[in-house]
């Protein structure tokens, strides 16, 4: 995982906010009056959240790779836009039932949107979102103000750091402390096809990694590419390199 930085991104069109008539805010307000009926299962348009526009957004802001296990994404799928906060429900463990509502008046929040590949979003993921104090939960769009108060349980990409949550023993990534643990586990960060991917990976920056250590400037630059964000897997770089990070 990499920290993902909004702060200055543009919102795409669709989703702006500050616009009473974009087709997400309009979306939103719907979804509101709903709430405020008693509906409690919604329906929502998944072409205004993956318009054209917000996906490419996304793969702008996270250099075309998944949110959750660095891979690139565009080279052989579409990609998912992930809701970090479920929409329509969340688990808050893996024994639980889907309990409603989700963060509804967050389906259209360019915030909370993420580019994930299938498998991390449609396998593992999912809806879950446990937080360390369930009673601190906002549960409606009446209590927006409070959602700084949620300590969730798993990374977010766009307020923690992952690297002081998830360190990697060559290709194997290792949890810091619960977070990270609980992140690698229900994410599948540890699965077998990817490990065997990054193993690939890695074995080839090691060999560079030689010719860089006998003063070839070339691979040195190759090496330090390999750690920056752009990168595929770069934390997983950074972590068996960690000399790269001063560079």
């Amino acid at each position: 995982m990499i920290k993902i930085d909004k702060s200055h991104a543009t919102v795409p069109l669709i989703l702006d906010r500050t616009n009473s008539k974009s087709k997400g805010t309009l979306a939103t307000q719907v979804l509101e009056t709903e709430y405020d009926a008693g509906k409690r299962t919604f329906e929502f348009d998944s072409n205004i959240y993956g318009h054209t526009d917000v996906k490419q957004a996304l793969i702008q802001l996270q250099h075309g790779k998944c949110c959750f296990c660095e891979s690139f994404v565009r080279h052989i799928a579409h990609g998912d836009v992930e809701h970090f906060r479920p929409k329509g429900g969340y688990q808050d463990s893996t024994s639980t039932t889907l309990l409603r509502p989700g963060y509804y008046w967050l389906a259209y929040d360019f915030e909370n949107l993420f580019l994930s590949c299938q498998v991390c979003n449609q396998t593992y993921k999912r809806n879950f979102f446990p937080l360390a104090d369930d009673a601190k939960r906002v549960k409606s769009h009446h209590n927006h103000a409070d959602l700084h108060l949620e300590e969730p349980l798993i990374v977010d990409p766009t307020k923690d750091t992952p690297e002081d949550h998830i360190y990697f023993d060559q290709e194997i990534p290792k949890g810091i402390d619960d977070k990270g643990t609980l992140t690698i586990e229900r994410l599948g960060l540890d699965r077998d096809e990817l490990n065997e991917y990054r193993f690939s990976w890695l074995k080839n920056l090691q060999d560079i990694a030689r010719h860089a250590a006998q003063g070839d400037m070339i691979s040195l630059e190759l090496l330090s590419e390999a750690a920056q964000n752009k990168s595929v897997f770069s934390l997983m770089v950074r972590s068996n390199f960690p000399f790269l990070q001063g560079i």
